[in-house]
């Protein structure tokens, strides 16, 4: 198996999946889209669908119809597939549906087939994660501060720091629960389909970023 240039990075809300993406995207030089952000900036939106979409993840805590998600992840990438270039998914697909559409897509785009990358957690973790976890808000792009170098970053793009509203308990519940209906049978096609990978993600950033690596590496032989 070579390295496919469509990665997903999948797993459940809180598991690291927007960090190991972004560490993953700098050492292959893959563009990183993430679905959530771009959900997101569009709830930020005064529009009939900006609203629409900040009750859906935001007031609900649940996901995204698969047919609109999946529209809204192949106009996005559409730019960086007509240029050729890989790219690392952190929270697509998110439902079959969505998988089917948006692997039918690269399939025709020539890219070939994803490979699917599992970070592993238990629900007790991602509860105790995401009672600490701050984002550098307001900017285009919000990132994990974790770090004094993050925290520097985010005051130089004018964001502030706080906590996202779909990270409160209530609503991560929610999420969870979701996750277990919806995208776990998409981790279960991948896996049978044999393009699924697992890694450990209880361990460190800067450990599970190593076993990314060395899967990566494996994969290019």
């Amino acid at each position: 198996m070579s390295l496919p240039k469509v990665i997903y990075v999948m797993g459940p809300p809180g598991a690291g999946k927007g960090t190991q993406s972004e560490l993953l995207s700098q050492e292959l030089g893959y563009h990183r889209f993430s679905t959530g952000d771009a959900f997101r900036q569009m709830a930020r939106q005064d529009t009939p669908l900006g609203r629409r979409v900040d009750e859906i993840i935001h007031g609900q805590g649940k996901l995204m119809p698969p047919k609109e998600a999946a529209e809204i992840v192949i106009a996005a990438v559409k730019e960086y597939t007509a240029e050729g270039k890989g790219i690392i998914f952190d929270g697509t697909p998110r439902t079959i549906e969505e998988s089917e559409a948006v692997d039918e897509f690269f399939l025709k785009e020539g890219y070939g087939r994803p490979l699917a990358i599992r970070l592993v957690v238990d629900q007790d973790e991602m509860v105790a994660r995401n009672s600490k976890r701050r984002f550098c808000m307001d900017i285009k792009n919000d990132f994990p501060v974790v770090t004094d170098e993050d925290v520097k970053k985010c005051e130089e793009l004018g964001g502030r720091i706080g906590r996202r509203e779909d990270d409160s308990p209530e609503i991560f519940a929610m999420r969870w629960s979701e996750f277990m209906d919806k995208t776990w049978p998409v981790i279960k096609k991948y896996k049978q389909e044999g393009i699924l990978q697992e890694i450990d993600g209880h361990h460190s950033i800067e450990e599970v970023h190593g076993a990314v690596m060395q899967l990566i590496s494996r994969l290019r032989g």
